[in-house]
């Protein structure tokens, strides 16, 4: 289970490289997500100097001076590499190139947090499994996402939920709702529910394991109805 993200940079551009780099730190932020930062200026200098261990993510310019980015993607592969590759380029002509590595995303430049919230979203969801990962000043505990019923927004902060006993997290459940797995559905624009513990719909509200009952808001109840049938049926799929 992952606690922080580790995220090496190969960039030759200072600009770009602090505009990356504090996008990153705003994520982190708003995600909750720790992260831990390293940059080179190019492929020698990362084969020459670097130290860390488990990178989890590496950021690469494709044009870089020396050994262009995809070689080093190349050489990163070969050397048994399997985590996340991630390419800033200016030039869309580069994107097919990326396949070749298995690179996870093409990200445009100038990098801004629109593109690169989805895409630090998404290896954030691989990279935590199925774990949430609960933190504050005094602690840091790994909640099983089976034991989790359901998240409620309390001013700036969010209510959580488990079979045993609950947590208050300083966050919100736009940021939450980003990695959650596929059988947590917001229903409310205070509520996320794990549709594996609903015991029943009823009319705009919902019945948790736990007997707690959890308001539907109007704009929601469609979608929830959806959603939820289809993951009760989810493993009959005959049956429509």
């Amino acid at each position: 289970m992952i606690l922080k993200i580790k995220i090496t940079i190969i960039e030759d551009c200072l600009i770009e490289l602090n505009r990356l780099s504090t996008e990153l730190e705003i994520w982190s932020k708003c995600s909750g997500i720790e992260i831990e930062l390293y940059s080179y200026s190019s492929g020698e200098e990362y084969f020459r100097r670097h130290q860390e261990n488990d990178v989890s993510v590496f950021f690469l310019d494709i044009q870089l001076s020396g050994m262009s980015g995809m070689t080093f993607a190349k050489k990163l592969r070969e050397s048994g590499y399997k985590g996340h590759l991630i390419f800033i380029t200016a030039f869309r002509e580069y994107v097919f190139e990326g396949y070749q590595v298995h690179a996870l995303n093409y990200l445009l430049k100038p990098i801004t947090a629109n593109s690169l919230k989805p895409c630090m979203d998404e290896i954030a969801k691989d990279l935590l499994g199925n774990t949430y990962v609960f933190r504050n000043k005094h602690e840091i505990v790994q909640i099983p996402y089976t034991d989790i019923l359901v998240f409620s927004s309390n001013m700036h902060y969010v209510d959580i939920l488990t079979t045993s006993k609950s947590f208050c997290q300083y966050t919100s459940l736009n940021n939450i709702i980003s990695y959650l797995p596929k059988e947590f559905i917001r229903c409310h624009r205070s509520y996320i529910v794990n549709m594996s513990h609903i015991y029943k719909i009823k009319g705009n509200t919902i019945v948790l394991s736990n007997n707690m009952k959890v308001p539907i808001g109007r704009s929601f109840l469609n979608h929830v109805q959806i959603e939820f049938s289809n993951y009760s049926f989810r493993f009959d799929k005959d049956i429509f």
